[in-house]
């Protein structure tokens, strides 16, 4: 697998050990899309397992604010593409990506991917 659902995952000891932790960059979503990545990266493997059933309310935290997980989602997604792909990206390929993320994730969204890498706080605190 490339990844699993971050709402129940089981992590070697030693995995963690050697990729970190879960990026706190991340909020609400792409964490676990993140950490999956990371691990591949390093040489590990992601399986799922179906004999395992967890009870997920999906979206029960999201509800409360949709606007708000709206944006933390394209958040997420520019945040991971920024970190594992926006390097090794050519700039016409890069700039459609980045359209498509704020056409997609709304005007907040402007902010986000004008703002420079790292300096995500400040926009997170606005979106509030």
């Amino acid at each position: 697998m490339d990844s699993v659902v971050g709402a129940f995952m089981m992590i070697r000891g030693k995995t963690l050990e050697e990729v970190g932790y879960l990026d706190e960059e991340f909020f609400l979503y792409g964490e676990d899309l993140d950490f999956a990545y990371r691990a591949k990266k390093a040489g590990w493997k992601v399986y799922y397992y179906p004999q395992v059933t967890v009870l997920h309310y999906k979206r029960r935290s999201s509800s409360q604010n949709r606007k708000r997980a709206q944006h933390e989602f394209y958040r997420a997604m520019h945040l991971f593409y920024r970190k594992h792909y926006a390097k090794t990206t050519p700039l016409w390929l890069h700039w459609l990506v980045m359209i498509g993320i704020i056409l997609r994730g709304g005007t907040a969204m402007v902010r986000e991917v004008l703002q420079p890498p790292g300096d995500s706080k400040q926009v997170r605190e606005v979106a509030q």
